[in-house]
């Protein structure tokens, strides 16, 4: 069972289109109501080969990495960055807690890119 919505593998289908086509991108995506997830790529990261990856959970507490929420949280990255590896994009081993936005708790990490 995929429990990523369709429209946000199909921004990451693009998102691995523009970066073997050398693009600035960004993914800007709802994963669920308290749950989303943002890629930036631009030209700089582009040069340096990495991406950033986060994730923002509406939730009260922050855990010391995003896996840290459960194991549905869990099964959701997973599938977020598996699409990745489909793309030749190795994602971070993990999302650590980096900041707190509004009630917004935001984990991030770098991946690499192709």
């Amino acid at each position: 069972m995929n429990h990523v919505p369709d429209a946000v593998l199909a921004a990451i289908d693009g998102f691995g289109r523009s970066v073997l086509n050398d693009e600035p991108t960004v993914v800007d995506e709802r994963l669920r109501s308290d749950l989303r997830v943002r890629i930036d790529c631009d030209r700089a990261a582009l040069t340096e080969g990495h991406a950033r990856v986060a994730f923002r959970l509406a939730h009260g507490s922050p855990a010391a990495s995003l896996r840290g929420h459960g194991s549905f949280v869990g099964t959701i990255v997973d599938g977020v960055d598996s699409r990745l590896r489909a793309w030749g994009v190795d994602p971070p081993a993990s999302y650590a807690h980096g900041d707190t936005d509004g009630e917004w708790q935001v984990y991030a990490g770098r991946a690499t890119l192709p």
